[in-house]
């Protein structure tokens, strides 16, 4: 505080009157002048106004402490959207394997823009800690700038408005990530409806031609059935017939059989009377009967030849 100044008419009475003042005690303290009383009002204000810039200091500072935690955020529901992105591309990968070339084909367009817009999205983050890095360190530098209330005043509105761009354009991007989000679930349960529908048509399809295929095969299999069984009664009525023909021709050689041997055993018993009889004439007479048995036994040996040939 500076020092201070005394009036010339308080020190010519104090020349002028020691004895007074030596006798009414000790002199009192002098008013503060109009300078001091200024000076000490700026320094209350510049007081004030350093209070307010340290409020103002720690608003920013939470707010940028709020920053960070929203780019963690941020940071967390990427990491967990590309993750549930990833699932599900691998899921519909593993289910739409046996679709046509021009559903690989769109679905790899899907895929393509969901990777275009994940590296929009990664851009615009890294755009974001950027500019949060940037912040942060303007933070910094106004910490340092305190006594430039002007200078700090106006990188104050400059950085609210900053942060309120920010903010908005946080905002633009959670809503533009929530609608392509969005877009991207009804673009998959259209394409999944309509792989559906496709693969259920497919199915009934086949199920119809396999129906029919196999009406078809069993009417073959039925009609081939019906010619086998003919062909086989056929051949059994035949077999049949045959059976009974070999079994008269047999009943036929047992008789020609029976009858033969009845004649043979009758020729027997002819040959035996009559070489009985024979042999007494022969004896009668004096012929030896050896040489007729010989011619008698090769001619009924041939008789029984052309017996058994018939």
């Amino acid at each position: 505080m500076p020092p201070k100044k005394k009036g010339k008419g308080k020190k010519g009475k104090g020349k002028g009157g020691d004895k007074d003042s030596g006798s009414d005690g000790p002199v009192p303290k002098d008013e503060p002048t109009e300078k001091e009383q200024e000076l000490r009002k700026e320094l209350d204000q510049l007081t004030e106004k350093l209070k307010t810039v340290k409020n103002e200091v720690e608003d920013l500072r939470k707010e940028n402490e709020w920053l960070q935690e929203e780019a963690q955020q941020t940071r967390l529901e990427s990491h967990e959207y590309m993750s549930y992105m990833s699932k599900k591309t691998q899921k519909r990968q593993t289910t739409i394997i046996s679709l046509s070339d021009r559903n690989q084909q769109e679905i790899k367009n899907i895929d393509e823009q969901k990777e275009q817009l994940l590296k929009e999205f990664g851009q615009k983050k890294e755009g974001l800690k950027l500019v949060m890095l940037e912040k942060e360190a303007e933070l910094a530098r106004t910490k340092n700038e305190l006594a430039d209330l002007e200078e700090y005043q106006i990188l104050q509105k400059d950085q609210e408005a900053e942060i309120q761009r920010l903010e908005n354009e946080v905002q633009t991007m959670r809503k533009k990530h929530s609608e392509a989000i969005q877009k991207l679930k009804s673009s998959f349960l259209r394409e999944k409806r309509g792989f559906q529908k496709e693969s259920d048509s497919k199915i009934q399809e086949m199920a119809q031609q396999a129906t029919q295929e196999a009406r078809q095969c069993l009417e073959e299999h039925t009609n081939n059935i019906k010619n086998d069984n003919k062909i086989l009664r056929h051949e059994l009525l035949q077999l049949i017939r045959k059976t009974r023909a070999l079994h008269e021709h047999r009943e036929e050689l047992e008789a020609q059989h029976n009858a033969l041997l009845r004649e043979i055993q009758y020729g027997r018993d002819l040959k035996k009377l009559h070489g009985t009889r024979q042999n007494r004439l022969w004896k009668t007479f004096g012929i030896d009967p050896s040489e007729h048995k010989q011619t008698d036994t090769s001619s009924n040996k041939d008789k029984l030849a052309i017996l058994f040939k018939n």
